[in-house]
């Protein structure tokens, strides 16, 4: 409710636009996560996602329903939610691959090569599934094995995070920039074309 507000007084395009960069801070900023990341790092970060999503949604959807005619109000409604689902799985779809594709190829090349081809197999599923056979080998009596593949699988998943991180975060940059130089300054006044 705020984002709206702030786009009625200062403009949709300043308060878009810094919406979408705030969320590209964030996004930088997660990519500078370690293991060690503490949970205030963590909240203070998706604070300020929430605010520049804040900043965002609101606005952005007023400034495309606002230049909708009343009688096409439902089909603007639609076209717009449709965009955002479609953006966002897409989003998903690509960051998810570039991650999954580093976690994997950084894995293989942290894991120990002693590591029975069975396990390791099981450890490129998933972070959980490599700490999972981590534990399983630490309560077998492999504990220095154990804690190579904890860090190996840590440091892959860490690895593929902030690569996606990077990448999202220059889409909202883009996202950003575009805001500042084609949404209008001012939501546009709704207008009754029946009356």
């Amino acid at each position: 409710m705020l984002g709206t507000k702030l786009a009625v007084r200062f403009g949709t395009k300043l308060v878009v636009a810094g919406g979408l960069f705030a969320v590209a801070c964030f996004y930088a900023w997660v990519a500078t996560a370690s293991a060690t990341t503490s949970y205030g790092t963590i909240a203070a970060q998706m604070v300020l996602y929430g605010i520049g999503l804040g900043f965002t949604s609101a606005p952005a959807t007023e400034a495309i329903m606002g230049v909708v005619p009343i009688d096409k109000a439902g089909v603007g409604s639609a076209v717009n939610e449709a965009t955002r689902l479609l953006g966002g799985t897409l989003g998903v779809a690509a960051i998810g691959s570039i991650y999954a594709s580093l976690y994997s190829a950084r894995l293989t090349a942290a894991l120990p090569t002693r590591l029975p081809s069975p396990l390791a197999h099981s450890a490129h599923a998933s972070v959980g599934a490599a700490l999972q056979v981590a534990a399983g080998l630490s309560h077998v009596g492999q504990a220095s094995l154990a804690r190579e593949i904890d860090s190996a699988a840590s440091g892959a998943f860490i690895h593929g995070l902030s690569a996606g991180c990077l990448v999202a975060g220059g889409v909202a940059l883009a996202g950003a920039i575009m805001a500042a130089l084609l949404l209008p300054a001012q939501p546009a006044a709704q207008v009754d074309l029946q009356g």
